[in-house]
C-alpha cells in the first residue's frame, strides 16, 4: 500500500488592495427630483419601498426566470415596463457567479454575458444590463443577490433598454431589506480575511505538524495522521461556517463543503490503513484528490472576488 506523497495545503487569504471596482448606473441629469419611495411592499425574504405611482401585480414571474415569493411591480411609462423581484432556491453559492442567470434564460442568450457588480442601499449585487433573450420582444436587466436563506433577484424589463427606468429599478432595489438569512458578500472584506488568515493558518500548522506520519511507512502511524488531517478539516470547516461578525463572502459555503469532504476523505484513509484494505486506500487516496480539487476551486472563486491568494 503505497503513502499519499503530498498533504494538502491551505492557503492564506488577504484583502487585495483594491478589490473589485463598484460601478454605478444613473441616469442622465434632470431638473427634476425623482419621485419619493413611499409606498411599501414584503415577500417571504425581503421588503423594498417604491414610489406610489408605480401598482403592484399579479404578474408571473418572468418566463426564463423561475422566482419564488414574488413582488411583481407595473409602471405606466414605458408601457409594459415591469420589475419583479423574488427568490431563487435552486441556485447554490457554488453556481455562482457564472451560473447566477438560470440554464433556460442563458441558452435563450445569443452570448453567456459577464456580470457587473454593483452597489446598491449598501448591498453588492451582480448585475447582467440590457439582456435581450431570443423570441422575447423585451430587454431586461436582471440582479442577483446571494443570501444564505436564497439567491434574491430582480428582473427589470422594457419593450427597449432606458436608462430612466433601468435607474428606477435601481433606486427601488437600493431600498431592498433582506428579512431571512444574511447577505453573502461579493467584494472584498478586510474582517473575513482576517478570520479566514486565522482558520487556516491553524490548518496549515495541523497538517504540517501530521504530513511526516502520513508518508511513515508504519500503517498505525499513517492512519494516526491521517485522524489528525480529518480533525483539523472538520475544525477548520466548523470555524468558517461560524464567521459571522464580518461580510461572510460568497465563497464561504464552498469552502466548508470542500474542507468537509477533505475531512471525510482522510477518515476513509485512516480506517483502509488500519485494517489493511489496499483498494479503500486508494479509493480515499481518490477522494482527496477530488477535495483538493473543490479547494482549488473555492480559491479561484476568491481570487475573482478580489482577494490575494497565495
Amino acid at each position: 500500500m503505497r503513502a499519499l506523497m503530498r498533504t494538502l495545503t491551505s492557503t492564506v487569504f488577504l484583502a487585495a488592495a483594491a478589490g473589485f471596482a463598484i460601478a454605478h448606473y444613473a441616469s442622465p441629469g434632470s431638473s427634476s427630483s425623482p419621485p419619493p419611495l413611499t409606498a411599501h411592499a414584503a415577500a417571504a425574504n425581503f421588503s423594498v419601498r417604491y414610489p406610489s405611482a408605480w401598482r403592484r401585480t399579479a404578474a408571473p414571474s418572468p418566463a426564463q426566470m423561475p422566482l419564488a415569493g414574488t413582488v411583481a411591480l407595473a409602471v405606466a411609462q414605458p408601457a409594459g415596463a415591469e420589475l419583479v423581484v423574488g427568490t431563487n432556491h435552486a441556485l447554490e453559492p457554488s453556481d455562482l457567479p457564472t451560473g447566477a442567470l438560470p440554464a433556460h434564460l442563458r441558452a435563450a442568450l445569443p452570448a453567456t454575458p459577464k456580470p457587473q457588480i454593483v452597489t446598491l442601499g449598501g448591498s453588492s449585487f451582480y448585475r447582467y444590463l440590457n439582456l435581450a433573450p431570443t423570441g422575447e420582444n423585451v430587454s431586461e436587466s436582471v440582479y442577483v443577490l446571494p443570501t444564505t436563506a436564497g439567491t434574491i433577484t430582480a428582473v427589470c424589463s422594457a419593450a427597449r433598454p432606458s436608462v430612466s427606468f433601468t435607474s428606477s429599478c435601481e433606486r427601488v432595489l437600493g431600498t431592498l431589506k433582506v428579512t431571512a438569512g444574511d447577505v453573502m458578500s461579493l467584494t472584498v472584506d478586510a474582517g473575513y480575511a482576517f478570520q479566514l488568515n486565522q482558520i487556516l493558518g491553524r490548518l496549515n500548522a495541523s497538517r504540517s505538524a501530521a504530513s511526516g506520519g502520513l508518508r511513515s511507512g508504519d500503517l498505525k502511524a499513517r492512519a494516526l495522521a491521517a485522524d489528525q488531517l480529518a480533525a483539523a478539516d472538520d475544525q477548520a470547516a466548523s470555524a468558517a461556517h461560524h464567521i459571522t461578525s464580518t461580510d461572510v463572502s460568497l465563497a464561504n459555503q464552498p469552502l466548508e463543503g470542500a474542507l468537509e469532504m477533505n475531512a471525510a476523505a482522510y477518515r476513509d484513509l485512516a480506517a483502509a490503513a488500519l485494517k489493511p484494505d489496499t483498494v479503500g486506500y486508494q479509493r480515499a487516496e481518490t477522494a482527496i484528490a477530488r477535495s483538493q480539487q473543490a479547494l482549488d476551486a473555492v480559491y479561484a472563486q476568491l481570487r475573482s472576488f478580489g482577494y490575494r491568494v497565495s
